[in-house]
């Protein structure tokens, strides 16, 4: 059994099969958990072996489906597995950020080399340069909450354990929705706010947002997150914050704010303490 990354939080977006001809033979199934448990496990193997290899490789032949029934309407959709082109990202800022000496330590040379050459290899190819998949540690964005309303969205429960050991927590929204909600916010945080980064952030955010099929679901996955944040997932106090802002309640934003931030805080230690 592969070791398990409770700690991991996914934003995935799941487009229409129909636009994803490579994927037109595969066979369409909740196949979630199974892909999950093979990419972990291969994992294990890379992270424990001498020296280390920390860059994922290719998995873009065995894609995650959300099947029409699941989805509730006549689409199925597929979110490709790119845990390579992922590592490839994640490299270029830990080399943007780190010492040559750090760099290193923590991805040795010929794994660096490795991953160098497969990233020439699947360049060659014209490839589909768009990332499916973002992923968070142990809480959630608030520059997401932006994207989603549980209140209003699909939220999906799934026990995970025998009785009441566990469950899973998704959330699901058309991905014009999510876009809608954060242009609308981007607006009001760009006028209205002294927080650059997060203005920043939110622009990239809405740009990615904007390069997938209108027909696409937004899904966030709260995975082994799920019994810590649920059902206070902050979202609400990132919506506060946001109305707060464009009713001009400068007083009630900063109090959104700030108690969004001791939220933060208090899973900062919870991380810590694990």
């Amino acid at each position: 059994m592969a070791y398990e990354r409770d700690f991991e939080i996914r934003l995935r977006v799941f487009e229409p099969c129909v636009v994803h001809p490579e994927f037109a033979d595969f066979p369409v199934s909740d196949n979630r958990d199974a892909i999950a448990g093979l990419v972990a496990a291969d994992a294990d193997i890379r992270l424990i072996s001498i020296p280390p290899d920390p860059v994922a490789d290719s998995y873009r032949g065995t894609p995650i489906f959300m099947p029409a029934a699941d989805a509730g309407d006549e689409f199925d959709r597929v979110c490709p597995v790119q845990d390579d082109i992922r590592s490839w990202h994640a490299l270029e800022a830990l080399a943007e950020n780190s010492t040559r000496g750090e760099l290193d330590l923590i991805v040795p040379k010929a794994a660096r080399r490795r991953a160098a050459a497969h990233r020439v290899e699947w360049m060659q190819d014209d490839p589909d340069t768009r990332v499916f998949t973002r992923t968070s540690a142990w809480d959630v964005s608030p520059v997401w909450w932006l994207a989603l309303d549980p209140q209003r969205d699909q939220v999906i429960s799934d026990d995970i354990g025998e009785g009441d050991e566990g469950f899973r927590i998704r959330i699901r929204t058309p991905i014009l929705t999510a876009s809608s909600r954060v242009d609308w916010a981007l607006e009001v945080i760009k006028e209205k706010s002294k927080l650059v980064s997060v203005v920043e952030s939110t622009e990239m955010f809405s740009e990615w947002l904007d390069g997938f099929d209108m027909n696409s679901i937004l899904e966030l996955d709260l995975g082994g997150m799920s019994e810590v944040l649920w059902p206070d997932t902050g979202a609400e106090l990132v919506a506060d914050w946001v109305d707060s802002l464009d009713a001009d309640d400068r007083e009630g934003a900063g109090a959104a704010f700030t108690r969004y931030t001791r939220m933060w805080e208090m899973l900062g230690l919870y991380a810590r303490s694990s």
